[in-house]
C-alpha cells in the first residue's frame, strides 16, 4: 500500500540555500580571454540543500518546516519566499548578519552548465547563534509539534556537534523518530538516530578499508556504523547501483529503476525525504527504500534541482506492486 503522508509534521533541520540557474545562449568566444560569452537571457531560482530536502516533504503531502540559519540579505527573503509559496513554514529559519545566505550559481546554455559561482558562508554558526537555534527547535519538539525530524548536513556549518546533540536530545526524549543526511564534517555526531543515510562516497572516505557496492562491503561499512553511532537503521545510496539497507538483523541491496539521468543534483535529498517519511508513516525499511528509489530515478531524469512529484510516484508504486 502506498504510504499516507498527509497527517505527517515534519521538521528539515540543516544548511539550506539558493540554486540559482543563468540562462543564456552562446555564439562567439571573448575577445578578452578564450571563454564563451553568454547571453543572458534568464534567470530561476530554487530552494536547495536542506530546503529542497523541505521541498520534497511538502511535495508528498506532509505539513513541512525548516530549521536553519540565512544571512541578513537579500537571499534570505527569496528563499523564504520560495518556500512559503511550497507551503513550506520558515519561522525557524534564524536570520545571522555575520553569515550570507548560500546561493549556488550555474551558467547553462544549450543544457550545458558551463560554470558554478557560490557565494556561501562555511563556518560554523557562532556558539550563541547555535545555542539559540537548538533551544527554538527543542521548544517545538517538546511540545509535540512534529512526528520525524530530518537533519540534512552540507558542510555550511550549521549542524554543529553541539547542536546535533541539542536537536537529537530533544528529539529521544519525546520519542520522535530521526533521520539523517550526513557530510564528511561531523559524520558521528548522530548518535543513536532511527536511519542513517550516507552515500557511497561518503562512508568510503570514512572507512579504513575499501568499500564497494557489494553486500559484503557494504555490511561490514554498516557494522562500523551501527557500532559507532548505535543507530536502528542504516541506508546507503549507491548511485547507479541502488539503495543498500541494513535494519540491524538483514541487509539487502535495491536495484535502481532509473533508466535515464539527466542531472543527479538533489537526488539524494529526494530519497531521504522519500525513506524518512515511509518509514514514520508505518512502511517497513524494504517499503521504504523501494520508494525512495523510485523517487530518485523520477528527479533525476529532469534538468536542475527538482522536488518529487507524488502522483507520478504513486503510478509508479503501483505499476510496480
Amino acid at each position: 500500500m502506498f504510504p499516507d503522508f498527509s497527517s505527517l509534521r515534519v521538521l528539515v533541520v540543516g544548511d539550506v540555500m539558493i540554486d540559482r540557474y543563468l540562462y543564456g545562449s552562446v555564439d562567439r568566444i571573448s575577445p578578452e580571454a578564450p571563454v564563451p560569452v553568454v547571453r543572458y537571457r534568464s534567470q530561476e531560482d530554487r530552494p536547495g540543500g536542506a530546503a529542497n530536502v523541505a521541498l520534497n516533504v511538502a511535495a508528498l503531502g506532509a505539513d513541512c518546516a525548516v530549521a536553519g540559519a540565512v544571512g541578513s540579505d537579500e537571499g534570505a527573503g527569496v528563499l523564504s519566499r520560495l518556500l512559503g509559496d511550497r507551503g513550506v513554514d520558515t519561522r525557524l529559519l534564524r536570520p545571522d548578519a555575520e553569515r550570507q545566505t548560500t546561493v549556488k550559481t550555474r551558467v547553462i546554455s544549450q543544457n550545458q552548465q558551463l560554470l558554478r559561482v557560490d557565494r556561501e558562508s562555511t563556518a560554523d554558526l557562532r556558539p550563541a547563534a547555535g545555542k539559540d537555534l537548538a533551544a527554538r527547535i527543542a521548544e517545538q519538539l517538546d511540545a509535540g509539534a512534529y512526528d520525524l525530524v530530518i537533519l540534512q548536513d552540507y558542510n555550511k556549518g550549521v549542524l554543529t556537534p553541539e547542536v546535533v546533540g541539542d536537536v537529537l536530545a530533544a528529539a529521544h526524549r519525546n520519542d520522535i523518530l530521526t533521520a539523517v543526511d550526513p557530510k564528511e564534517r561531523g559524520f558521528w555526531s548522530y548518535r543513536q538516530v532511527s536511519l542513517f543515510k550516507p552515500n557511497l562516497r561518503e562512508i568510503q572516505a570514512q572507512c579504513d578499508f575499501t568499500v564497494r557496492p557489494v553486500l559484503e562491503d557494504l555490511d561490514r561499512a554498516a557494522d562500523l556504523i551501527f557500532s559507532q553511532l548505535e543507530c536502528r537503521r542504516v541506508m546507503i545510496t549507491l548511485s547507479e547501483h541502488g539503495v543498500y539497507t541494513h535494519d540491524g538483523r538483514s541487509s539487502a541491496i535495491h536495484p535502481t529503476p532509473a533508466r535515464k539521468i539527466a542531472d543527479v543534483s538533489g537526488a539524494g535529498d529526494t530519497v531521504i525525504s522519500v525513506a524518512a517519511c515511509a518509514l514514520v508513516a508505518g512502511a517497513t525499511l524494504t517499503e521504504s527504500a523501494r520508494l525512495a528509489n523510485l523517487a530518485g530515478a523520477q528527479v533525476i531524469a529532469l534538468p536542475g534541482v527538482v522536488s518529487v512529484n507524488v502522483e507520478e510516484l504513486r503510478a509508479s508504486w503501483a505499476a510496480g506492486a
